[in-house]
């Protein structure tokens, strides 16, 4: 069997970037998705990535993309984007059963190895002061807000359960993203930043990333990792602020005057609760809150030692990147 890798989620901010590693590695690449003509797609396609159309919950489509691969890498999953309880019970009810069927599936097919895209919201809060680690075990207890936590968490622990008696795999936890492959300019803190279309913000403290770290990171995983371990895949340990004061540096403009959270609070409340009368997503969400209410530093010595996991620290490039990524001009 050749090293051919099936890769889920390639029209994803994640597994866009993760598709050129493993081609930049030297593996035979298999992507599986929906995203028909995504333009994510176009640079594996173009470098010889096989691009099969089809829905991952689906078991026939899946298994046939499974077969005759070694590895097996998901990125894809669910984001549960309000943070609003209210479907919580569901998204539970189906998404944790079909991301079980996966990995049941990988291992019919005979897949050797594979790693599985989680979350920093997987990553327990570490003391005051302290950069979480891998560690730090999620206690819903202390992130209990919203519904991104909890159903992330509940993944990562369906996977370690599945990988006990399955397929080898790790685990990965990469932290806030910047770079190429996003899908919408409109969350992306850069673009907004840079354009300046806010003139107000909250500080939170922060850990940002860049997205070609992240997809070496997996590849490093793949071939390094142990089964059943997470590996935090952070970059430079900041703030919300001092990232933005970057960013409007290189734009040429003020940052934006910093408020206190609790307005930012009351304000995503009020767009989640506008977003279910209009059927539409507000300009702020609960979860976007949240990430900022239970916001940390992390460290990645685990991934340095383990993996040879070595991130940049001055995420410029990167900015840039994801700036000429949207087409911003200012």
């Amino acid at each position: 069997m050749a090293d051919r890798v099936l890769l889920l989620g390639a029209a994803g901010t994640v597994g866009s970037q993760v598709a050129l590693a493993l081609l930049d590695a030297g593996y035979t690449l298999r992507c599986l998705s929906r995203s028909r003509g995504h333009r994510n797609l176009a640079a594996p396609a173009d470098r010889g990535a096989e691009i099969v159309i089809g829905d991952m919950n689906d078991d026939a489509a899946l298994a046939g993309a499974l077969k005759d691969c070694k590895y097996f890498v998901h990125s894809a999953a669910p984001f549960p984007w309000s943070g609003l309880h209210l479907r919580q019970k569901r998204m539970m009810s189906e998404w944790i059963p079909q991301l079980r069927r996966h990995f049941a599936l990988a291992k019919e097919a005979g897949i050797e190895r594979a790693v599985f895209t989680s979350s920093l919201a997987t990553i327990g809060l570490a003391p005051r002061g302290t950069p979480a680690d891998e560690t730090c075990a999620y206690d819903p207890r202390r992130t209990s807000g919203g519904n991104y936590y909890a159903v992330k968490a509940a993944m990562e622990a369906a996977v370690l359960e599945e990988t006990a008696k399955g397929v080898p795999t790790v685990l990965v936890n990469p932290t806030g993203l910047v770079g190429e492959g996003s899908r919408n300019p409109a969350l992306s803190a850069v673009c907004v930043f840079y354009q300046g279309l806010t003139a107000f913000m909250v500080d939170a403290t922060m850990n940002f990333v860049d997205t070609r770290d992240v997809a070496k990171g997996h590849v490093l995983a793949l071939q390094r990792g142990k089964p059943g371990e997470r590996y935090i895949l952070s970059g430079w340990n900041t703030t919300l602020r001092e990232m933005a004061e970057k960013i409007c540096k290189l734009a040429g403009r003020h940052r934006p005057i910093i408020l206190p959270r609790a307005l930012m609070y009351l304000g995503a409340l009020g767009a989640e609760y506008w977003g279910l009368l209009t059927g539409g997503p507000g300009a702020v969400s609960l979860t976007a809150f949240y990430h900022l209410h239970y916001g940390q530093h992390y460290s990645c010595e685990k991934a340095r030692k383990e993996l040879g996991y070595e991130p940049a620290t001055d995420l410029e490039a990167a900015i840039v990147r994801e700036l000429a990524w949207h087409g911003v001009t200012r």
